[in-house]
């Protein structure tokens, strides 16, 4: 079957392209995950926190919410710093912010150039 919504027009491509560059793997998995969002739910609530504030409530061992945690800050979605023996999680606001923007930026073309079925759609009218 020959695929007939390959397009040749720069704009198209130049579009995808810039999609294609901002979508982020490590960003996105970590905001796929339920518990990782919970926990992105208390540091907005709480602020800076250390493991076992985060863990209260929280079904999980202390061990997997550290993974999670990891998880976020390979992610760049939270940071960590070590006071004393503790260490603080907080949330990376302007990072989560650019990366958005960045991201709503690189996609808004695909908007207009990516319409469900429009070309099927227009046709398919014509044809009737």
């Amino acid at each position: 079957m020959q695929n007939d919504n390959l397009r040749d027009d720069p704009e198209h491509t130049a579009a995808a392209q810039a999609a294609l560059e901002v979508l982020d793997t490590k960003f996105f998995k970590a905001l796929c995950e339920p518990v990782r969002v919970e926990i992105i739910r208390k540091l907005v609530t709480i602020g800076a926190c250390d493991i076992s504030t985060l863990s209260q409530g929280l079904s999980q061992d202390r061990s997997v919410i550290s993974r999670h945690l990891a998880t976020l800050e390979r992610a760049q979605i939270c940071a960590s710093q070590k006071i004393g023996r503790r260490v603080l999680y907080d949330l990376d606001g302007p990072y989560i912010v650019k990366k958005v923007s960045t991201i709503l930026d690189a996609l808004e073309p695909m908007a207009r150039l990516c319409q469900p079925f429009e070309e099927f759609n227009n046709n398919s009218k014509g044809a009737a």
